[in-house]
């Protein structure tokens, strides 16, 4: 018996010799192929899958809710999203997985997925508003720490990151433990998976370094022109915003045309933002509206007759006021101060600031249009409601 498993063991050791012979530097460079295979599918699943959270996000559990909001990282490693932080504040955490109904995404050293949103976009708690014109928390720079900006953000900034922590380096300490992700179920010890974003995200815009010689991490950026584009490529959106700004109007007749907030007399008319959606009554007020309009009543402009009379002229009829959708930013328009601060121009395109001079609102189109075939392209032409 002994003749043949000193074979066995020889053969045994022999094999090994072989495959240690085998470890070049081809094969370490395949394996780090593969690796880095694995980790670039897991980041862009887990966009994909953050995008559609934000274009689905009214149709799931959230029936009375807006779309367009992101959910909260998963902060005490059960996978799931949770409450985060303050109001307007940006959170890092781990990917909520669950919450996404994906699998338990790793990157290719086999760590768990991080994720950081911005206090704009997180779903809890909510932005006072959340729109096209919102804007990210994270600013982006390369390796010469020039910044990148993203486009489909007016300021360039970053929505949400999803970010792979790679293998510890030298300096960090990741403990193992029970948790599904190691010793540190709820985290806290973010410096001890990520060089790119540190141990808090208090003022923003945040610097995130990419490209940086004493990191690993990998990551995705998400901005605000990613996931409003996910929506317009859906043919219920621009109904869903034609329900919304039907539903201002409706609210500003119920209440009888309250005088406008700030503005200017403009022709005929006083020209200024809507009263706050709480304030009025009618259905921009249901439970099922009532996101929607404190989102997107900032987008647009109301005008009202000076003198009381019917001095605009719609499509067939007379009008004491107009409800203006002003659309997606143009190029030549700055939206980043809060409303208030910005003047009429910045919404409304120079032909309806002219026909609304004239008294003649029946030139403008009076449905919100998202039909462009090119979605990359700004929904920009301004929409009119004639409020008799």
């Amino acid at each position: 018996m002994m003749l043949p498993t000193l074979v066995l063991l020889l053969s045994l050791g022999g094999l090994g010799w072989l495959l240690a012979r085998h470890d070049t530097a081809a094969d370490r460079a395949a394996h780090q192929l593969a690796a880095d295979l694995r980790t670039e599918r897991a980041l862009q699943t887990a966009r994909e899958a953050l995008l559609g959270f934000a274009a689905t996000y009214r149709n799931k559990e959230h029936p009375t809710a807006d779309f367009g909001y992101l959910p909260c990282p998963d902060l005490d490693g059960d996978g799931s999203s949770e409450t985060c932080g303050q109001q307007g504040q940006p959170v890092v955490g781990r990917l909520p997985y669950l919450t996404l109904n994906l699998p338990d995404l790793r990157d290719g050293s086999g760590e768990c997925l991080w994720y950081a949103v911005s206090g704009a976009f997180k779903n809890n708690p909510k932005a006072q508003s959340v729109n096209w014109d919102s804007t990210g928390s994270f600013r982006l720079r390369d390796g010469d720490a020039r910044v990148i900006a993203l486009p489909g953000d007016q300021a360039g900034l970053a929505a949400a990151l999803v970010i792979a922590p790679g293998r510890p380096l030298a300096s960090q300490q990741r403990t193992p433990g029970p948790g599904r992700c190691g010793g540190d179920p709820e985290a806290r010890r973010i410096e001890a998976y990520l060089e790119v974003i540190g141990t808090s995200v208090g003022n923003t815009p945040f610097d995130v370094p990419t490209d940086h010689p004493a990191s690993n991490d990998r990551l995705v950026a998400i901005a605000t022109g990613d996931i409003y584009r996910q929506l317009k490529r859906r043919n219920s959106y621009g109904g869903h915003l034609q329900k919304v700004f039907q539903s201002l109007a409706d609210c500003l007749i119920t209440s009888k045309l309250p005088a406008p907030v700030g503005g200017e007399d403009h022709g005929p008319v006083r020209l200024g933002q809507l009263p706050a959606p709480d304030g009025l009554q009618g259905p921009c007020r249901n439970p099922e509206l009532r996101d929607p309009a404190a989102n997107w009543a900032g987008m647009m402009r109301y005008a009202r007759c000076n003198d009381g009379s019917t001095c605009l002229t719609g499509a067939g009829q007379a009008c004491r006021g107009a409800l203006i959708f002003g659309g997606e930013r143009l190029d030549s328009q700055h939206r980043l101060a809060p409303p208030a601060q910005q003047g009429n121009d910045a919404y409304l395109e120079d032909a309806t600031l002219a026909a609304l001079a004239a008294g003649q609102i029946g030139t403008l189109q009076a449905r919100i249009d998202l039909s462009s075939t090119d979605r990359h392209q700004p929904a920009s032409r301004d929409a009119a409601l004639c409020l008799p």
